[in-house]
Formats: structure tokens, C-alpha cells, sequence
């Protein structure tokens, strides 16, 4: 062929290369060298897994694809429709894979309480940290993880068929997408989208895989015939007993005070220990160690003085609020013929005069509601003037102590306020406080404060969380974590919630905060005070910690333990022979309450039943598995101590229990019995104890559903551990090319990989 003949052959391609000569020339060949550089940074290597397994930008912009294909699918929905099966329950392995996978698509605070409600219901061990940490990332977004994931469950073989992916689709997609079909939803998304049927069916396999290959590596726990016969002897098992108990502190007031010697040396012995922890080597359970305290500033609102600021709701609101809410909450069944009791029921709206007073209560309460947060709001910008102009990173490098010169008076911002108002407004400073003596509080343990999606927050939970003690754990839909100096609030009445006005609105800031720690001295004492809402009230003055008075009250309740021995078994020797009731009347008589044991004066004061027979039904054994499981699950309590402490104490009460009743019998021969119970200090004279054991035939009944049980719960609990961020990095040995190897790509050097 000529030349001339080929150039009119190929004019046209031709003239598109001198074009795009010439557009290189104009432009200086920059454009070409754009696109060639492009093309190389598209298949730069910038991660590593395994031993020497590259992750390109390529392949992340191919993961990102695939998780698009999967949020069209709503793949998000589709884990958390997952159940385990016979269970009432969601998958956590598939939800945990949601959230980690579809971060963008926020869950709702009450579905995440819900997620909180099953781990507790079925004793899954995770704990509100593992739980918060899924939402942890040290790489952002959810395409590195999907990678690491789907190629993880490839590596080990698990494969799920496109047929049995489709199969699960055909099934779903009705119940997702408003009754449409699967050719119908997968065929928008085809022709919408322009990817293939066998795209999606690849993509939302490899899902299906990673999910399968999660259940198989949480999954598979050994369990030994006699390990299972006593979990289902454990559970199925209950003691019943009926006793009177002999507390030693029913006696302790007729003992002298301790000497200052044996004070000190008591409390040197066991000054480490927290109250209650009974051990071998501290049986009694002495323990003088100070728990985490905080100390907090307080603004408070007493509700009803801010309603005589409040003007009631006028006849036109009330009508207003029934017209446009009367269709929706003030509808009524009632019979069609109010003569006939046996007419069909026919629905109606309450006439407005049957709900008028309802509605202006409602209103009044919401106006109050207003009035006092927009109060509490403008305490808070009265106390912030000065970190106005000051940024979040700013804010964030300042120390407690540049704060606390910093933030306003409270004092005078209560004045400010009552003088504003003409309301009062009550300031103040508390005690040093423990989570149990705010748990325990008549008003702080009801305040709670608005987290995220209005999930309420408890304020011991948010204050407790402060840096300086960290002892309780936020998540991703509570509050933000407060500083120290820094106003928390408002704080609401948990009574609120239930539709009620509540009886307080406060402003608080933490402003100390002490670690658990041992007592300098014998003489140590603080104020317990918590907020005064009566400046008359002289209670306050009694609310005093004192180290002394707690080893004074434990060294009496010793010495009179050798008493409450004795009286217990003279009891169950006058029991056997005159009847118990009437030998309870006579020790009720002699050592009630408010008795003067010195003088056992019957006209003393007026007798109080100290000495009761007690029925106690259906007790039963606690495993170590299980209260290491209620342990870890109330880590993010502030108060956990105290709770380990006594779950701890009525296990060991059980235990010792059913230790009396030899292990091939229901009871004890030799009733009456006295037992020494020395982590109450107290006897217990038993009259009755028995045993309901399971037979063999029960045993054999349920053994398989209680192994599948537990391995669920194993599986469940695991699932938190499998889909921890780092923990999927850690398995899949990522890491990030540096900087210098980012250079070289295609000859990398072991000493170049990030570790």
C-alpha cells in the first residue's frame, strides 16, 4: 500500500494524533505527563499485609466500589437483621461488621442501647470499652478493613457460592426495598449504576464470606463432658433456706471503744484493702482504702420557684396544642352504643373539655422546662466569658489550674441570676464524693445529662470520666468527656423521662478529683456533704467520712462477734425446745434495735424486730465465669468495685451454703445448725436447707442446647475482639509504606516497611 494511499485510509486517525501533538506542545507536554504520573500513583503501592503482600491505591479505589455496590444493597440493614439462631437476639458479628464497615450510616443511640441490653441479658463478655472501641480507627474510613477483611476469610478458604449470595438477596430484598423483587432492585441498580448482576453477587459474597469465616474463627470452644455437667448442675440447681440471723453489730453497742493501739494497729493491717473485700488473709472483710472521689460546683433550679416565674398557658395555647395534637394522642376506643356493654368498639377523639386540664398541665411544665434551661444556659455563658475567644485547641492545651483562673464565680453568677429572676438560686460546693455516694444520693443519683440522639447520660457516669480519674467510659453517643473547671450540664430530673416535671435542674463542674488511694492517717476524715438544697438544713454538719469511726465500728463489731455466737447458739438450743417463733419474740424482746443491751430494760423504748425467721428461695451457685463476666460488662461503672465486692459476697455466702449438704444429699441431717458466715460478721441458725438437684434424665434433656448455648455466647462475646480495628491491622500484619519507600514501589526493602 502507498503512503497516499494509507493516509486517506487513516486520515482520521491521523488528524486525532496531531491534534493531540499539538495540544501537548501548547501546553508544554504537562498534560502527558500528568496522565503517566496518575497511572503510576493509581498503582503505587501504599500499604502492606502479611508477609509481602502489597495494597495498592487501585485496590482501595476497587474496595471503595465494592462497598458502594454493598450501601445500595443496604448491606448495613441486612447485618443487622441477622439473628442468632434460636436466639432472640442480633448477631453482634454481623452488627460489630456493620459499624465498622458502613461508619458513614450512623446507628441510633437507641439501637446501641438495645446492642447494650443483649450483651448484658446474655452474659456476653464485653465490656462498654471494647464496645466503644469498634468506632476507634487509627485508618480512616471503611475500605481498608473490608480489604483486610474479605482477603483474610480468602486466605483461610471460606468461600460463599454467588448462587447461595443470591439465594440470601431474594429473600431480603422484598422485606428492604418495599416489596420489590430481587430483578427488579437488581436491575435499577445495573442499569443505574452500570456494573453487572455478577459484580454485585461477587461483592456481597465476599461479605457473606468474612461474616461466615467470623463465626468460624469466634466459634469452636472445647468443652469437656464434666465441665458441661457442672455449668448445667450450676444453673439448673437451687437452694432453698430458712434462718435467723445473729449479726454481730446487733451487739456491738454494748462493747467499749477500742484502744488507741489496737486502732492503729488494725488499720495499718488492712488499709490497702477497699471495705467488704473479704480474702483468706482478710476473712472479715476490714478494709479502709478510699475509693475515686470527686468534689463538684453546683448551680441549682428548684422547678417549682421557676414555675411562679412562668405564666400559665392561655385558652388559645390549650386549644392550639388540642387542634394540632388531637388526632394523634387524644384518641379513645369506646363502645358504639354506650347502653349496650356488649356493642363493638368504635375509635373517637376525647372532647376537648375532658382533656383540657391535661393539656395545660403539659404545657405549663414544658414552659417551665424552657424557662429553666434557658436560666441554666445563661449561667453557663456568665461562667465562659473568658474562654470566648479562646478555640478548641486553644482550650484543650490549657492546664485545670489556667481554667480554674479562668471560668466565672459561681457564686456570683447565682446572684446575678436570683436578682434577674427573682427566683432563688442555690450554689454550693459538695463533700468529696464516691460513685456510690452519688449513685445512693436522693437527687444527684436521678440527674442525667442529653448525650447524643437525647440518650441520657447519668451524671455520675460523665463526671467520673474526667482524665484525672477514668473510671467510668463514654462512648460514641454519650456525652462529650467533661474537664476539670469545665460547666456539665443542664443536668435533668430522671423524672422527666417519665413525663413528669422533676424536681431540680442543676449546672455542675468538677473541681477535685482524687484517685483511690490509702488514708494518710488514723485521723483522716472529709465531708461526704452533698448539694443543700435547704440553707437551714443542719444535716449537712453529719455528713463526715471519719477512717477512726470506721475501725471503731469494725473492732466493736469484732469483739461482739464472740457474743453474737453465743446468743446464736443458745437460740437454737431454746428454739428446738419451746419453738422457734416464740424464741424469735423473746431475743426480739431482750435485743431489739433500739434496746439499751446494757440494761435489757424492757421500757427502755419501744422494741424493733431485729430477729426474723427469713426464707431464702431459688439461690444459686455463681460460676467464676459468670461474675468475671458481670464484672467486665460493669467496667465502665464508676462504682464496679463496690458491685465485684458484693456480687463477690453473696457468691461466697451461697457457696458456704451449700457446702453444709454432703453432695450426695438434698439436706443436712443434723438440723438445727449454727453457721458462721465471717464476711458479715454474723451466724445464721439454720432450721431448714435443701437442695433441688437436677436428675440425670434433665441433664441428658438439655445438654445439647445448653453446649450450642454456650458456644454462641463464646462466639457472641469473641465477635467484639474479632472486628476491633486494631485488632483486624494486628491479624493481617498492615502496615503503611513510608515516605521514602513510596518512592520505589516495585523494589521495597524489609527495612523500608512501616511496622
Amino acid at each position: 500500500m502507498s503512503l497516499v494511499r494509507w493516509f486517506r485510509k487513516n486520515n482520521t486517525k491521523v488528524m486525532a494524533v496531531v491534534v493531540i501533538i499539538l495540544m501537548i506542545a501548547f501546553v508544554g507536554g504537562s498534560s502527558l505527563q500528568y496522565f503517566l504520573r496518575g497511572n503510576r500513583q493509581l498503582h503505587s503501592t501504599i500499604a502492606y499485609y502479611g508477609n509481602r503482600n502489597k495494597i495498592t491505591n487501585y485496590d482501595l479505589y476497587l474496595a471503595n466500589n465494592e462497598l458502594d455496590i454493598l450501601r445500595m444493597l443496604r448491606a448495613d440493614d441486612i447485618l443487622k437483621m441477622l439473628q442468632v439462631p434460636l436466639f432472640d437476639t442480633p448477631d453482634l458479628n454481623a452488627f460489630f461488621m456493620g459499624e465498622l464497615l458502613f461508619s458513614d450510616k450512623k446507628t441510633s443511640p437507641a439501637y446501641i442501647n438495645y446492642i447494650k441490653q443483649a450483651i448484658g441479658k446474655n452474659l456476653y463478655n464485653i465490656s462498654e470499652k471494647q464496645l466503644n472501641d469498634i468506632y476507634i480507627r487509627t485508618v480512616p474510613g471503611g475500605s481498608i478493613y473490608w480489604y483486610c477483611l474479605k482477603n483474610e476469610a480468602k486466605s483461610a478458604g471460606i468461600r460463599v457460592s454467588n448462587e447461595d449470595a443470591g439465594r440470601l438477596l431474594g429473600q431480603i430484598i422484598p422485606r428492604l426495598f418495599d416489596n420489590r423483587t430481587y430483578p427488579q432492585v437488581i436491575s435499577s441498580i445495573v442499569n443505574r449504576h452500570g456494573i453487572t448482576e455478577q459484580q454485585i453477587l461477587e461483592t456481597f459474597s465476599n461479605l457473606l464470606s468474612a461474616l461466615r469465616y467470623a463465626h468460624l474463627i469466634c466459634s469452636g470452644q472445647d468443652i469437656t463432658t464434666r465441665q458441661l455437667m457442672q455449668m448445667v448442675a450450676w444453673e439448673q440447681e437451687r437452694i432453698n433456706v430458712e434462718f435467723v440471723e445473729f449479726d454481730s453489730a446487733d451487739f456491738a453497742r454494748m462493747q467499749e471503744a477500742p484502744g488507741e493501739e489496737q486502732m492503729t494497729e488494725y488499720f495499718n493491717k488492712y488499709r490497702k484493702y477497699f471495705p467488704g473485700d473479704a480474702t483468706a488473709e482478710n476473712p472479715y472483710g476490714f478494709g479502709y482504702k478510699l475509693p475515686e472521689r470527686i468534689q463538684l460546683e453546683y448551680i441549682v433550679l428548684i422547678l417549682d420557684d421557676v414555675s411562679s416565674i412562668v405564666k400559665a398557658p392561655t385558652q388559645d395555647e390549650v386549644e392550639e396544642y388540642y387542634d394540632r395534637n388531637k388526632e394523634q394522642l387524644f384518641k379513645e376506643q369506646v363502645r358504639s352504643n354506650p347502653n349496650d356493654p356488649n356493642s363493638p368498639l368504635v375509635e373517637r377523639i376525647k372532647p376537648y373539655a375532658s382533656v383540657v386540664n391535661i393539656i395545660s398541665k403539659l404545657l405549663q411544665q414544658e414552659k417551665v422546662k424552657i424557662k429553666a434551661e434557658s436560666i441554666i444556659q445563661e449561667a453557663v455563658a456568665l461562667t465562659e466569658l473568658s474562654l470566648e475567644d479562646v478555640n478548641d485547641a486553644e482550650l484543650a492545651g490549657l492546664s485545670s489550674e489556667e481554667l480554674a483562673k479562668m471560668v466565672g464565680d459561681y457564686k456570683t453568677t447565682a446572684e446575678k441570676i436570683s436578682q434577674k429572676y427573682n427566683i432563688k438560686v442555690l450554689t454550693g460546693k459538695t463533700g468529696l464524693l464516691s460513685a456510690i455516694n452519688m449513685q445512693t444520693d436522693e437527687y444527684l443519683s436521678r440527674l442525667y445529662l442529653q448525650g447524643f440522639g437525647q440518650n441520657p447520660v447519668s451524671l455520675t457516669k460523665a463526671v467520673f470520666a474526667v482524665d484525672e480519674l477514668a473510671t467510668s467510659e463514654l462512648g460514641p453517643y454519650d456525652v462529650q468527656k467533661p474537664r476539670m473547671y469545665i460547666n456539665i450540664g443542664p443536668a435533668r430530673d430522671m423524672l422527666s423521662l417519665r413525663g413528669e416535671l422533676g424536681e431540680i435542674i442543676a449546672l455542675f463542674r468538677v473541681i477535685q478529683a482524687t484517685k483511690a488511694t490509702e488514708p494518710e492517717s488514723l485521723d483522716t476524715t472529709f465531708s461526704t456533704e452533698s448539694l443543700v438544697l435547704d440553707p437551714n438544713d443542719q444535716g449537712a454538719d453529719e455528713s463526715v467520712y471519719s477512717v477512726k469511726e470506721k475501725v471503731t465500728e469494725d473492732l466493736k463489731k469484732l469483739a461482739a462477734l464472740e457474743t453474737a455466737g453465743k446468743n446464736a447458739n443458745e437460740f437454737i438450743e431454746s428454739a428446738s425446745k419451746e419453738g422457734w417463733e416464740e424464741v424469735i419474740k423473746q431475743y426480739n424482746d431482750m435485743y431489739g434495735n433500739n434496746k439499751d443491751l446494757e440494761s435489757n430494760d424492757p421500757n427502755t423504748s419501744e422494741t424493733k424486730e431485729t430477729f426474723k425467721l427469713e426464707n431464702l428461695t431459688g439461690l444459686q451457685r455463681i460460676p467464676k465465669a459468670t461474675l468475671d463476666t458481670m464484672h467486665k460488662q460493669s467496667e465502665s461503672n464508676p462504682a464496679a468495685k463496690y458491685f465485684a465486692i458484693e456480687r463477690r459476697r453473696s457468691s461466697l455466702l451461697v457457696e458456704q451454703f451449700y457446702s453444709l449438704v454432703p453432695p450426695d444429699s438434698n439436706s443436712v441431717e443434723a438440723l438445727p445448725l449454727v453457721m458462721e458466715f465471717k464476711p458479715d460478721m454474723c451466724f445464721f441458725c439454720i432450721k431448714n436447707i435443701k437442695i433441688k438437684r437436677i436428675w440425670k434424665e434433665d441433664y441428658d434433656t438439655i445438654k445439647a442446647m445448653r453446649l450450642y448455648t454456650e458456644d454462641k455466647v463464646e462466639s457472641q462475646s469473641l465477635a467484639a475482639v474479632h472486628f476491633n480495628p486494631e485488632n483486624i491491622l494486628k491479624r493481617m500484619k498492615f502496615r503503611l509504606v513510608k515516605a521514602k519507600e513510596s518512592t520505589d514501589t516495585n523494589t521495597p526493602t524489609g527495612s523500608e516497611e512501616a511496622s
